[in-house]
């Protein structure tokens, strides 16, 4: 009775039609493919060059966090013991953080975060920041990321982008706008996206100030409130910064995706409108165009109608479903483990009668696996293995090798998706 009672309130998370129901917690007893918040405030800070990161929680949740995208980031533990939890630890976190700005005096800010163990004992780790703040003489953010501060990732993002909020409210003035200049907001230059996005829009004449956090410091984050327009990647990691700096430094901002080309196209068009270049849109789009054109038709002649599950996070499953469809795959089933409503509903529109899964766990992927029997699984680390036990070629995103960002990227995820599919040691299985 109880699984049945169980499988009825799967249901709903699982249609072949409209959007599923999301944004929920996981129901009891499913094994969730989510992270914690905490981790998800890594995801959106670990990369912010010259910065400390301190956690204040037993050692484990130091070995957690320092690996974000299979890039090591150097993360420092308070450490956390039963002594510490029985009668508190701020004194040790005092010490931790003083040290720490001693042995890394050319780091310009430093995040303090609090997980489980010490938001549960009480621990103020804002009380402690403050009191060392004059101290340090260095800017401290403290990130209070608990693993019941929310019941996914999608929260932690939320809480690092109000941690990046309050650094620029208390530390970064507005500057005098700077003419065709933006910020692109919620990327994080996985394998050299922000390299390809920023060498195409300078082809147009924009100049790109401060990724965040892809490529981004204390000094650019001071620059970026000179732009003139922020270009907002994804929501889910974003959307709370982008709006935060259209009302304190009046710069608006516009949705874009450089994933795939009818999005690159679309995201160029839209920038240069708001600026009044499109002259020069038309021509460089041409010119990239052409640069890869022999070898895309090449590699989507080769893919065209492979069929293809997605499982992925939150704001990607809308834009990377246009892209993977765009490069002729036939996408059976897309998911994603914290996708709100607007990312469904964008995704539903490229794929009308694929199947929708959210908050979709181990169970349901290996019956999927053995239902739709798919040519190519796009998915993440999680779910890597089990698609190749399966015999299922499975292409990781995000990626760890070249960019898919552009046209050039494009290419390379066109190219990488005739790989895996066409990999040799499939025909042994």
């Amino acid at each position: 009775m109880a699984i049945k009672a169980f499988l009825e309130q799967r249901q709903g998370h699982i249609v072949q039609s409209g959007i599923p129901q999301c944004s929920r917690p996981t129901i009891p007893g499913v094994m969730s493919q989510r992270a914690c918040t905490y981790y998800g405030a890594r995801w959106v800070l670990a990369p912010v060059r010259n910065s400390t990161h301190i956690v204040h929680a037993p050692a484990d949740c130091a070995y957690y966090g320092q690996n974000v995208r299979k890039k090591n980031y150097l993360i420092l533990s308070t450490d956390m013991n039963e002594k510490d939890v029985i009668f508190g630890a701020h004194e040790k976190l005092e010490r931790c953080i003083e040290e720490a700005a001693k042995i890394f005096p050319e780091h310009s800010m430093i995040f303090v975060y609090s997980t489980c163990t010490s938001s549960q004992i009480g621990e103020e780790i804002k009380w402690v920041v403050e009191k060392v703040k004059e101290k340090v003489q260095k800017p401290i953010i403290p990130v209070e990321v608990p693993g019941f501060g929310g019941f996914s990732q999608s929260d932690g993002h939320h809480i690092a982008q109000k941690a990046i909020i309050s650094y620029l409210s208390e530390y970064c003035k507005k500057e005098s706008t700077q003419p065709f200049s933006v910020n692109i907001i919620g990327e994080y230059n996985v394998a050299g996206e922000t390299r390809v996005i920023k060498k195409l829009l300078e082809k147009i004449g924009i100049e790109v100030i401060c990724s965040y956090t892809g490529d981004c410091d204390a000094d650019l984050m001071q620059k970026s409130t000179s732009a003139a327009l922020n270009l907002l990647v994804c929501k889910s990691s974003g959307l709370l910064l982008a709006q935060f700096m259209r009302e304190r430094y009046s710069i608006p901002f516009v949705d874009v995706s450089f994933y795939g080309l009818s999005n690159t196209v679309n995201s160029l068009k839209k920038i240069s409108k708001f600026f009044g270049i499109e002259h020069k849109v038309e021509m460089v789009i041409s010119e990239e165009y052409e640069k890869i054109r022999d070898k895309l038709e090449k590699y989507k002649k080769k893919i065209f109608g492979k069929k293809a599950i997605i499982l992925l996070g939150g704001s990607r499953i809308g834009f990377m479903a246009g892209a993977f469809k765009e490069a002729g795959l036939e996408i059976c089933v897309c998911g994603s483990q914290f996708g709100c409503n607007i990312d469904y509903e964008t995704a539903r529109f490229e794929l009308p009668s694929a199947l929708f899964i959210d908050d979709f766990n181990c169970a349901e992927i290996e019956e999927i696996l053995l239902r739709i029997e798919p040519d190519v699984f796009i998915g993440g680390t999680r779910e890597w293995y089990l698609a190749h036990k399966f015999g299922v070629p499975f292409l990781v995103f995000p990626q760890e090798t070249k960019p898919y960002a552009c046209f050039e990227g494009f290419l390379n995820m066109c190219e990488d998706l005739f790989k895996e599919i066409h990999a040799p040691v499939w025909r042994l299985i």
